[in-house]
């Protein structure tokens, strides 16, 4: 049995970089990025016939919070859990890098020019990293079950 995947490390770590990195931008700079993404967003659901008034820059940023750290959750479970079988310890693991990481990108933003740290977006970062965790056991127990059915009915195929 192996605990650690070195290729979901790997990529737990770009993402962890990435959103690091984009703490370390100017507010106008990551407030630019938000408002052309809201553009596309609006223009979007605009396209569809679907209303555009709901969805402001708030939203854009605190879903992208809320994504990147599902992202970060769903592969640092594969990176400490590359089995499948989780653990006290493992989960234990997991967690504390889901609460540092945020931890740490709210405090780089208090250094950064119209930044600030928020304890809200830690919870909320937190909040989508847990998501993450639970998706990724959920897509694993599902193909682990997709794979023993199909499995299973092949053993009575006679062809």
């Amino acid at each position: 049995m192996r605990s650690l995947s070195k290729r979901w490390l790997a990529l737990t770590v770009i993402i962890i970089c990435l959103i690091w990195g984009n703490s370390l931008v100017p507010a106008s700079g990551s407030n630019g990025l938000s408002l052309s993404v809201l553009d596309a967003v609006r223009d979007a659901l605009a396209s569809l016939g679907l209303p555009v008034g709901w969805v402001t820059n708030f939203v854009v940023r605190k879903t992208a919070h809320f994504c990147e750290y599902l992202a970060l959750g769903f592969c640092a479970s594969h990176a400490l859990d590359a089995d499948r079988r989780p653990t006290r310890g493992r989960l234990a693991s997991c967690a504390l890098l889901l609460v540092l990481v945020p931890s740490i990108d709210e405090t780089i933003q208090l250094f950064v020019p119209g930044r600030s740290g928020q304890v809200t977006d830690v919870l909320l970062d937190c909040c989508g990293a847990a998501t993450g965790v639970v998706l990724s056991y959920l897509v694993s127990h599902l193909v682990r079950t997709w794979r023993a059915h199909h499995a299973d009915a092949g053993d009575g195929d006679a062809r």
